[in-house]
């Protein structure tokens, strides 16, 4: 039987099995393995409690400009409730994502630590409120970082808004240098915040590509890529804020300058068309655009390539960096990128190449550095297959579970 002292901190909890509820606003590809971890590591009770369906049912996503459903399992191997919404939503959004009921079935559970992933929409705020009500610790999990740049008066507000939602957290997952930064920024006591990892499923990444070389050359020989090129892996959403645009531009710099550099594009989006409009303009195959690619395909893609390109202006912290480590590919990453830190997986220097948002001729150099220090790039890739096996889900559930007992014990602030 679970826990259910109305004092999260009471001595003795050690000893006694913590309920663990999670509140997430959908089933996310990238999380659902380590769930599973977390429940067959019987350590802690856990119940997931989603706001809506995406993901698990095909639903439009407007970044991407199409349908998408996920081609892995997204709910098996762990206890979950789809909590009845206000209305469909038809984005992920504050007002949209409103379960009234989260409160009840949250009561219905009983938990002793409630988890929130983020804190941007109404259903994760009536949890805290919940939570609050009851006295029972709430543990944050998210990828927020401080590297993102904005107006003053966005800042200011911000500033009020989200020092005050932190005032009612109770602890908080560090899952990078720059996600700790902002959990400290604003209000969290250093001595509730714990390790914690955004997981990567490395089993079934290795498992996609058991034979990597074999692998690399179909993948080139499917695109038309010659197996002598050196190959830049763009994987997401092209969006204006992910700047896919200045890889295009790189790889056109170093086409002008005899260099045999291909960007490979994988996903879709609004900025498909410019890009398509830049590969015609360079010519020979220079840019290969393969579209939108599932879970279950994308880490032959990553194989084929010899490295990843993040130009982002803001990106919490891309996951791809770590699906890409895991195969030994590293990254080559803007300095916006909250994953960028000496404890963080793109490390510069050691897993990872850094230049300044928004410079091409930087992102260029980059790219022809690697291409022409095959050394470096191969040191480059064992370190990043190193430190990306501190990611893999087993880690990240056993940190995520160590919180929430942790937490439990200390009780609120």
């Amino acid at each position: 039987m679970g826990l259910a002292s109305p004092v999260p901190g009471a001595a003795g909890i050690s000893s006694l099995k913590v309920r663990l509820a999670m509140v997430v606003s959908h089933p996310i590809q990238h999380y659902a393995p380590m769930y599973r971890e977390i429940a067959a590591l019987g350590e802690v009770d856990l119940r997931v409690f989603f706001a809506w369906r995406w993901g698990v049912d095909s639903y439009h996503d407007p970044e991407f400009g199409r349908a998408v459903q996920w081609d892995v399992p997204l709910t098996e191997g762990y206890e979950h409730e789809f909590l009845p919404i206000r209305r469909p939503p038809t984005q992920i959004s504050f007002w949209q994502v409103d379960n009234p009921e989260v409160r009840s079935a949250l009561a219905r559970f009983d938990p002793n630590v409630v988890s929130v992933h983020g804190y941007a929409q109404r259903t994760l705020w009536r949890a805290i409120g919940w939570a609050g009500d009851r006295r029972r610790p709430v543990l944050l999990y998210g990828d927020s970082s401080v590297s993102t740049r904005t107006s003053w008066p966005r800042r200011a507000l911000k500033r009020l808004v989200v020092t005050e939602i932190y005032r009612q957290l109770d602890g908080a997952m560090a899952v990078g240098d720059r996600n700790r930064d902002y959990h400290l920024r604003y209000g969290m006591p250093v001595e509730r915040l714990f390790p914690g990892a955004l997981p990567v499923d490395a089993k079934r990444i290795l498992a996609a590509v058991p034979d990597g070389a074999a692998a690399r050359l179909e993948i080139r020989r499917r695109f038309g890529i010659s197996p002598e090129a050196f190959v830049v892996i763009f994987a997401g959403k092209y969006v204006p804020w992910k700047r896919p645009l200045d890889l295009s531009r790189a790889v056109s710099l170093l086409a002008g300058r005899g260099r045999d550099v291909v960007a490979l594009f994988a996903g879709d989006g609004p900025l498909a068309p410019e890009i398509e409009a830049a590969g015609r303009a360079i010519g020979e195959n220079r840019i290969v655009l393969a579209g939108f690619v599932n879970q279950a395909e994308i880490p032959r893609l990553y194989v084929a390539a010899d490295v990843l390109a993040v130009p982002s202006e803001r990106d919490s912290h891309p996951l791809a960096v770590s699906e890409a480590a895991t195969l030994g590919i590293p990254a080559i990453l803007s300095e916006r990128c909250g994953c960028i830190g000496e404890n963080d997986v793109a490390r510069p220097g050691e897993t990872a190449l850094v230049h300044e948002c928004g410079d091409v001729e930087g992102l260029a150099a980059a790219i022809e550095r690697l291409a022409s220090d095959r050394a470096l790039l191969r040191r480059l890739g064992s370190r990043a297959r190193e430190v990306a096996a501190t990611q893999d889900v087993h880690p990240a559930a056993q940190l995520f579970t160590d919180a929430a007992r942790k937490l439990a014990e200390m009780g609120k602030r």
